[in-house]
């Protein structure tokens, strides 16, 4: 249980913990513990050996993040100027991480089940959220590895200290991450109590992703308007963004140039995270018994007996077991939080790509801008994947308790519960933006994406394996689910993207037959996928 490798580092770093008033022994005890529960192989708690899968799933989603990395790296390889490269790279770096974070580990950080365990044995409120600090910090420092690997290499060519201050600076970003979560988590903890806490804790999550999107594109413009070749005076504006303040340290190693803002920014990105670190620490305990609002459930809820999703239940299901399932996956969906997490996290960053490339490249786009939606298209997968997924999985013996005359009932309801509560009403809004720019002539194209939108749910519904909706545990580490159909309906989504491009060549006539076609296909599809098999 004490021959990880990750401990026996942590070990030199024991000083530190003993500084900041952690019990070592006991934190070290409680990390092998987990690490040696994370690292097994089988398990009786869990089916078709889960920890097996997880740990496949971890190895997946590293080798993922390397090719990512790798392909990143290419930004510090062709660079001409340091610090406009570096910032561009830290960018990128930190909102992968950050979404890493909310999507996988976020549940580690708000977990109150330890404490009714560990506490009563003595141990500090301290000791015991340093642990799962730490434990999440494991995970994180290895994924980070992954993404930077290559670009530690490619960066030797700037020399050894460049490359140390580097990997310095890619793990001060990782516990960066984690604490600035963290005191946030805790200022939403002093406002809000019970389940309307877990409601706005999602919402922030959600809001974290959105919020590095803008300031990714926010350091894209403000680099680009810099002459750097000449003289570095940067705007107040980018004295708040994190990206500037670790490509300074860097800028300094190669070009030697102790400009006044550098010397500002270097400051800030050793100041600021020591800073975040040493307020975290102080009000870890404060912390630790906030957390306990997260058990408290607010009873006291106004139900309403008729609303607008059994309006449409009526509207789009003619079957009654079918509006039945319908209602059920359509009031989990809109309460279940990891749901919505894990599927607007990753509706938020296609949405994100589709600003970026409008923000940078719409003059070269001309006419064709409405392929944009594409980017769109790209978050369906994941949303008809995650459905099959929940914290409370084992009430899915529902199913086999209740007569069903058509499991395939159970399924048409579900995929029209997600077009309806999900898909079609944030494609609309993103429609009316699009409208707004330019106008009603895209109307045609934007009815086409529509349809191909319909016919990527289908074909998704179509490759995945039929396993009921919410009938599987969610697993933190098993981000990266069902990774091949995610890749074929991403090739899938180019093909149609370039059939439109092809079709829109011909003229307003080819666009009016194509809409017609993909209509004809989607419902021969929709008929051909629900029949009982």
């Amino acid at each position: 249980m004490n021959n990880f490798v990750s401990l026996k580092i942590l070990d030199k770093l024991r000083f530190l913990y003993e500084i900041l008033g952690v019990d070592y022994d006991t934190m070290r005890l409680i990390l092998s513990t987990k690490l040696t529960i994370d690292s097994r192989k089988t398990s009786n708690l869990l089916n078709n050996t889960q920890f097996n899968e997880s740990s496949n799933q971890y190895k997946i989603m590293q080798i993922i993040y390397a090719i990512i990395g790798f392909f990143i790296m290419i930004i510090i390889m062709i660079s001409k100027n340091t610090f406009i490269s570096m910032a561009i790279y830290f960018s990128i770096f930190m909102f992968l991480m950050l979404t890493t974070f909310i999507s996988d580990f976020s549940a580690v950080i708000l977990d109150v089940k330890d404490k009714g365990i560990l506490a009563t044995r003595g141990i500090s409120l301290k000791t015991m959220n340093a642990s799962k600090v730490t434990h999440i910090m494991i995970y994180m420092i290895n994924i980070s590895l992954a993404l930077s690997g290559f670009s530690l290499i490619a960066s030797i060519k700037y020399g050894l200290i460049f490359s140390l201050v580097f990997l310095i600076e890619i793990l001060i970003i990782d516990i960066f991450m984690i604490i600035i979560s963290g005191l946030v988590y805790l200022f939403i903890l002093n406002i809000f109590d019970g389940e309307k806490l877990r409601d706005i804790i999602t919402i922030i999550q959600i809001g974290f992703t959105i919020l590095f999107s803008l300031g990714y594109i926010l350091v894209m413009n403000i680099s680009e308007s810099m002459n750097l070749f000449k003289n570095i005076n940067l705007g107040v504006v980018s004295y708040f963004l994190p990206p500037f303040w670790f490509s300074a340290p860097l800028e300094i190693i190669v070009t030697r140039n102790k400009n006044e803002s550098l010397l500002i920014l270097s400051f800030l990105a050793l100041v600021v995270p020591l800073v975040s670190i040493l307020i975290y620490i102080k009000l870890t305990p404060v912390l630790e018994k906030k957390l306990q609002k997260l058990n408290n459930m607010d009873s006291s809820k106004n139900v309403k007996k008729f609303n607008l999703t059994m309006k449409f239940s009526n509207l789009v299901c003619r079957d009654k077991e079918e509006r039945i399932f319908f209602n059920f996956v359509s009031n989990i969906i809109r309460k279940d939080r990891d749901f919505k997490t894990i599927v607007y996290t990753a509706m938020g960053s296609n949405i994100f790509g589709i600003f970026v490339i409008f923000n940078r490249h719409t003059e070269n786009l001309n006419s064709y801008v409405y392929l944009l939606l594409y980017f769109y298209a790209l978050s369906i997968p994941t949303i008809i994947i995650v459905l099959k997924r929940s914290r409370n999985y084992k009430a899915s013996y529902i199913y086999k308790t209740i007569p069903i005359k058509n499991k395939m009932n159970i399924h048409k309801g579900a995929i029209k519960a997600c077009l309806v509560n999900i898909i079609i009403p944030f494609y609309l809004i993103m429609c009316v933006i699009f409208v707004n720019f330019y106008e009603v002539y895209i109307t045609q194209h934007i009815i086409v994406i529509f349809l191909v939108n319909i016919f990527i749910t289908i074909n998704t519904f179509n490759i995945i394996k039929k396993n009921m909706p919410f009938s599987h545990q969610i697993n933190i580490l098993k981000k990266n689910d069902a990774i091949l159909e995610n890749s074929l309906m991403g090739v899938l989504t180019c093909i149609m993207a370039g059939i439109h491009f092809i079709v829109s060549i011909f003229g307003t006539l080819a666009v009016n037959v194509y809409i017609i076609v993909i209509l004809i296909v989607n419902i021969l599809l929709f008929k051909s996928s629900f029949k009982m098999k």
